[in-house]
């Protein structure tokens, strides 16, 4: 049996209007995709399908936390996610993306899986640059922050002589070097 089976929407014994349809985007959920974006999801997924004559509008909804970890000191930390993304499903003769918020399906589809969709708004509800500072109250990890301070500002060795304004000895050597 497919484990995502329940994202399987049959749409064509719907009637005409609005349907809404909820899902648990949780750590289960997340594990049936290569990627692993979140350490630990607990996500509610909010569908709402307005089936129209000649096309359906699809409203995705996502709400909860996720566990990310920080890039600056790499410490886990969750984060609020409230996400809304519209998708507009027309029929037509193949399979298409004819733009970021348009699909096309053939006219013979009867369902449609919106896991995949789920998945990739989820994952556009975080922010690229992960950092501690983006939820109210946290803070990096003290003790990481002031190693990464003693490397920037060159204290801790010579590999860093470069970027506190002294160059390296191998950068004038290669100065030296002309092209015939």
């Amino acid at each position: 049996m497919k484990p995502l089976k329940t994202f399987d929407i049959a749409f064509v014994g719907l009637s005409s209007g609005l349907h809404e349809f909820t899902f648990v985007l949780d750590n289960n959920f997340f594990a049936c995709f290569d990627e692993q974006i979140f350490l630990n999801s607990e996500l509610t997924g909010k569908l709402v399908l307005n089936k129209k004559n000649n096309m359906i509008d699809l409203d995705f909804y996502i709400q909860g936390k996720v566990e990310v970890e920080c890039d600056r000191c790499m410490d886990p930390f969750w984060y609020d996610v409230n996400a809304h993304q519209s998708l507009y499903v027309k029929f037509g003769d193949h399979m298409e993306e004819q733009a970021a918020d348009v699909l096309i399906i053939p006219a013979t589809e009867s369902h449609i899986d919106v896991s995949q969709y789920f998945f990739e708004f989820a994952i556009l509800g975080i922010p690229v640059k992960r950092v501690h500072e983006i939820q109210p109250g946290q803070q990096c990890n003290e003790e990481i922050i002031a190693k990464l301070k003693k490397y920037m500002t060159g204290e801790a060795g010579d590999e860093t002589s470069q970027s506190s304004g002294n160059p390296h000895p191998a950068w004038d050597a290669l100065k030296n070097l002309k092209f015939n």
